[in-house]
């Protein structure tokens, strides 16, 4: 049978994508922003793009914040991606300064402006920082599209890393059964899927 999965839908937006992809390695998606319906998921996704404020705060401070913190806590398989792993953290610079669910320690920063040299020629980074990158250890890449980055205040927190300019950032957290990732696996192909499957199948991430 299919793997049960509850996705939150927390007003982030990204979520018909991240439901495609579910469905395509084996999960059965339950969508809600039902605090109740949160309290009885067996497996926890929050995917989500945006930004911090008015609306992460209500999501944090709110029921469904405090259902998503019991899921975590009884030890339940969790899942985020991109705000939704930035949200694991303690508080953001995003917008004057935000608090997270603070289930990781760390904060969430903005990229500064970069300058790469290529040759005799040095160029601007872009922010947000769009597109391909590798992740380490292992090689993969997956699709990135964030302004802001986790910096984890527990090295044994970050899975993966990956690098954008000067700054080298969590690509991936694991904590016991919490799991967060930067990247959008619904957008990075055989690689997402694959990190979405080992999901699925046993709540571990790869």
């Amino acid at each position: 049978m299919p793997r049960e999965l509850t996705v939150v839908d927390a007003g982030l937006g990204n979520l018909a994508s991240v439901e495609r992809a579910l469905n395509q390695v084996g999960a059965a998606v339950h969508l809600t922003s039902d605090p109740d319906v949160i309290l009885e998921a067996q497996a926890l996704v929050v995917p989500g793009q945006g930004a911090f404020g008015p609306t992460t705060d209500e999501l944090i401070q709110g029921p469904v914040g405090q259902a998503i913190r019991t899921v975590i806590e009884r030890g339940d398989p969790f899942l985020g991606i991109c705000m939704g792993m930035q949200l694991l953290f303690e508080r953001s610079e995003e917008g004057g300064g935000h608090v997270g669910l603070g289930i990781l320690p760390g904060r969430v920063r903005k990229f500064p402006d970069m300058v790469r040299v290529e040759g005799e020629r040095a160029r601007r980074l872009k922010i947000p920082h769009c597109g391909w990158n590798e992740t380490q250890p292992g090689g993969d890449h997956y699709y990135f599209l964030h302004s802001y980055y986790c910096e984890a205040d527990e090295a044994t927190d970050v899975l993966w890393t990956s690098t954008y300019g000067d700054i080298t950032f969590a690509a991936a957290v694991r904590r016991n059964n919490v799991f967060g990732c930067q990247f959008h696996p619904e957008k990075s192909q055989h690689a997402g899927l694959r990190f979405l499957r080992a999901f699925v199948l046993g709540g571990r991430g790869e």
